[in-house]
């Protein structure tokens, strides 16, 4: 392994500690449920995040940091139970290293309203 690689294990190792910085989350993925770390940005006290329907809003919006290990392909349907809030995935961010960061949002759906009828 290279002093990279290296570095980055043990950096991921400690962010998704839930002694240090991570949280626990209930991922659900095609009915499956199971509990992983997660790092979470709920919102923003400026309303700079954004939104599904509107920019610089941030209406139940959030982006969680997951492990690739934990979660290997976030799709559409998916969706997080965190501290007791539903939220619906939306779209993956960004990937690099085993990591994706993950927009959610809660309240809102993704389903098309012809599906519905």
């Amino acid at each position: 392994m290279s002093l990279q690689d290296d570095m980055g294990t043990e950096m991921a190792e400690l962010l998704f500690n839930a002694d240090e910085f991570a949280e626990e989350a209930a991922y659900v993925s095609k009915g499956v449920e199971q509990t992983i770390s997660v790092l979470a940005d709920i919102g923003t006290a400026t309303g700079t995040k954004r939104n599904p329907k509107e920019v610089d809003k941030s209406y139940g919006e959030a982006t969680f940091t997951i492990r690739e290990a934990d979660v290997p392909q976030p799709h559409a349907g998916d969706f997080i139970l965190y501290h007791g809030i539903k939220y619906t995935f939306v779209a993956v961010e960004a990937y690099m290293n085993g990591v994706y960061d993950v927009r959610f949002t809660s309240g809102l759906s993704g389903v098309s309203v012809r599906r519905l009828q």
